[in-house]
C-alpha cells in the first residue's frame, strides 16, 4: 500500500471533487483486489470504508457497494 495507496486515494478524491463541481448527479469509484494476494475481507471492508467516507466529506452520499470478479465498484449520488 503506502504511497501507491496514497496516490490512488488522492486520484479518487481529486475525481469526486471534480464530478461534484461539474454537477455530475452520480459518481462511480472502485478499486481492484489482486486475487493472488491474498487480501483479507477486513482489509477489503477497511478500504471501502476509507473510500466512502473520503468521497461523503465532499457532499457525495453511498447508495451502492457492489463486488464485481476481482473488484468493488462504490456508487455515489449527489447529496440533497
Amino acid at each position: 500500500m503506502g504511497l501507491t495507496h496514497a496516490w490512488r486515494m488522492q486520484r479518487v478524491i481529486s475525481s469526486a471533487r471534480t464530478a461534484y463541481d461539474r454537477g455530475d448527479p452520480t459518481f462511480l469509484a472502485g478499486f481492484d483486489i489482486d486475487p493472488r494476494a491474498r487480501v483479507s475481507m477486513k482489509a477489503v471492508r477497511k478500504e471501502i470504508d476509507k473510500i466512502i467516507t473520503a468521497v461523503e466529506a465532499i457532499g457525495w452520499e453511498c447508495v451502492s457497494v457492489q463486488p464485481f470478479l476481482a473488484s468493488v465498484h462504490i456508487e455515489f449520488v449527489r447529496g440533497a
